[in-house]
């Protein structure tokens, strides 16, 4: 049996709940309450989530369970077997993990406008916490880790500006096709898809994503193969 310990508001842990289900593999969710990550060293030692737990075997980071998963289940794969091919999917998933990831916790989290917004989808993993107490933590943690990350410490245009250009580089994948790398859905779509799931909780993002018909087709056709 697969279990999946994860925070419902995370993209990463969106992203393996796709892969579970594009794969058709029966799991488990078992939500962490944010005030007791300690208690889940077992399966997940560096105290960051998703992590799964397949009999009795750990793995945590949603890259290395989506290799794991590819391993262990190797049917509907989603990640290619041409070398070159594989390459591709490898740095567009790494974008959206390592780049994306920090625009979504900067523009949706980090600035108070937006987060206002998410923050009662946070106070579920927040026992006893009402929403007028969360807000002002979220924003403050999601604000000290964009600063220490660098991405905090630009000015808000530039942040958009960049922005734009990561969904320009977007169209310009789809593009080519319907899906980003190959013509069929990929470890890199599901990727991607979730980044910007959580993007469009910031209403810059959302007022962008929605004039953009390649990327509202793609996003469509993949959570349709791909479901959360």
């Amino acid at each position: 049996m697969i279990t999946l310990y994860q925070f419902q508001t995370s993209p990463l842990c969106e992203k393996v709940r796709r892969i579970l289900n594009y794969k058709q593999l029966p799991f488990e969710i078992h939500e962490v309450p944010r005030a007791k990550v300690a208690d889940y060293e077992h399966v997940s030692p560096t105290g960051k989530f998703p992590a799964l737990e397949e009999d009795g075997k750990a793995v945590w980071d949603s890259t290395d369970i989506a290799h794991h998963l590819e391993a262990a289940h190797p049917d509907r794969p989603l990640i290619p077997s041409d070398p070159r091919d594989a390459a591709i999917v490898h740095v567009i998933e790494d974008w959206a993990d390592e780049s994306l990831y920090f625009y979504e916790m900067t523009m949706r989290m980090a600035w108070e406008h937006n987060a206002k917004i998410v923050v009662e989808e946070f106070v579920k993993t927040l026992p006893g916490m009402t929403v007028e107490q969360a807000l002002p933590i979220v924003v403050k943690n999601a604000q000290e880790l964009s600063t220490t990350q660098g991405l905090g410490r630009k000015p808000r245009e530039q942040i958009l500006s960049d922005f734009e250009r990561h969904f320009v580089a977007l169209e310009g994948f789809l593009s080519a096709g319907d899906f980003l790398a190959g013509d069929h859905v990929t470890l890199a779509d599901i990727a991607v898809l979730c980044q910007v799931n959580a993007l469009v909780w910031a209403q810059e993002a959302k007022a962008r994503f929605d004039a953009s018909p390649a990327i509202t087709a793609w996003h469509a056709r993949v959570s349709e193969i791909a479901p959360d």
